[in-house]
């Protein structure tokens, strides 16, 4: 199964370490990117990056190919978890408003915003990279080249699509 689905911590983190096993001769002294699809929990990424520095990298980046996750999925079964707090952008955000559930996750989900830079750069220091930069929503909808209201973006806005 994606790593990121089993329910169970132990089974997703088994699954994670078999994905991608570190070599010391291409990973000591090298600046790393990361390209992801999505950034779910963080918690398999914080122990893969842990074990890239063990291995001596010098800086890990990472760029997800998709905004934060903020909402789990009412469609697939690609963000869904027991939890909204499951999710790191939810998560972080909840962190950030002082382990309360924010009014409105708006501002989370505006890339332009100083919520937002707060909550990618919790995620980052939890999951230990050198830096991290999310693929912003207009940008990402633009390049599949519908338009926003024909794609559905709960996961990143809240937003469904209206008939």
């Amino acid at each position: 199964p994606r790593s990121f689905m089993p329910q169970d911590q132990t089974v997703r983190d088994l699954v994670a370490k078999m994905k991608l096993i570190p070599i010391r001769d291409l990973t000591e002294g090298k600046r790393l990117l990361f390209c992801e699809d999505s950034i779910v929990r963080g918690t398999q990424l914080r122990d893969t990056i842990g074990r890239m520095f063990e291995y001596g990298a010098r800086e890990v980046h990472m760029r997800p190919s998709c905004p934060p996750l903020l909402y789990a999925c009412k469609f697939l079964n690609f963000s869904r978890s027991r939890s909204q707090l499951d999710l790191a952008g939810h998560r972080a955000a909840v962190e950030l408003e002082g382990d309360r559930e924010p009014e409105s996750f708006d501002d989370y989900a505006n890339p332009d915003s100083s919520r937002h830079q707060a909550m990618v750069d919790r995620i980052r220091k939890k999951i230990g990279l050198t830096t991290l930069q999310y693929q912003r929503l207009d940008d990402m909808v633009k390049a599949i080249g519908m338009p926003m209201e024909k794609c559905c973006t709960y996961c990143w806005n809240g937003r469904e699509i209206k008939d």
